[in-house]
């Protein structure tokens, strides 16, 4: 949940944004602006890749040497492997570092790409999950629907109540076809993040027919 502190805190110092929900994705915070971010298409590997990234990403910083003061990692829905890669690095290096742990949903930053891309009314966030689902998150007044994964017939009703529809999902309403990027959480405010756990999306069993309990 939120943290309710949030809002009183800033974004001073250094913050290192890991996103491995989906692709690799991290960005290098000064003071909450984007001072360096790097995004790669990745199914798989991110266990092998991320180290290594996250080396060349601080590297113009001073490298080893250069300590960041919270890291914000991307909680899902996405990959479990991915998050759960993502995750346990994001705690090595905050226990080393003594830094500041927080999480963010992966469809947090797909909506925070799309308001600056000027989506700017009800807005439904439609990620392609596994074995063919669509994990969904709405934003905006009187639209907030919480994380869920659908059947595609289930997303695509649900969308056409959305001015907007934005994400890796290819759903007929979809105007902005964007993955989560570890850079847009520039441009949401501290008290939006939350903990850094996993966040468990349950996904409907297809049955015989096109709708099941979840």
């Amino acid at each position: 949940m939120p943290d309710p502190l949030g809002a009183a805190r800033s974004w001073d110092g250094a913050t290192l944004v890991i996103a491995t929900g989906h692709d690799l994705s991290l960005a290098l915070l000064h003071d909450g602006r984007p001072v360096a971010a790097t995004h790669r298409p990745m199914a798989k590997g991110h266990a092998e890749a991320l180290v290594p990234a996250i080396a060349a990403l601080l590297e113009p910083f001073g490298g080893a040497q250069h300590r960041c003061d919270r890291i914000v990692v991307e909680v899902g829905p996405g990959s479990f492997t991915g998050l759960r890669v993502g995750l346990a690095a994001s705690r090595a290096l905050a226990l080393a570092w003594g830094a500041e742990l927080l999480g963010v949903r992966s469809t947090q930053l797909v909506a925070a790409d799309a308001r600056a891309a000027g989506l700017l009314d009800r807005l439904l966030v439609a990620l392609a999950a596994p074995r063919g689902q669509v994990w969904i998150e709405g934003f905006g007044e009187g639209a907030d629907v919480p994380p869920q994964a659908l059947l595609p017939g289930d997303a695509e009703a649900l969308a056409s109540g959305y001015q907007a529809v934005a994400g890796t999902a290819l759903l007929p309403a979809s105007q902005c076809a964007m993955p989560p990027r570890a850079a847009a959480v520039a441009r949401l405010a501290m008290s939006e993040l939350g903990e850094a756990e996993i966040l468990y999306v349950r996904a409907p069993e297809p049955t015989g027919t096109d709708r099941a309990p979840v």
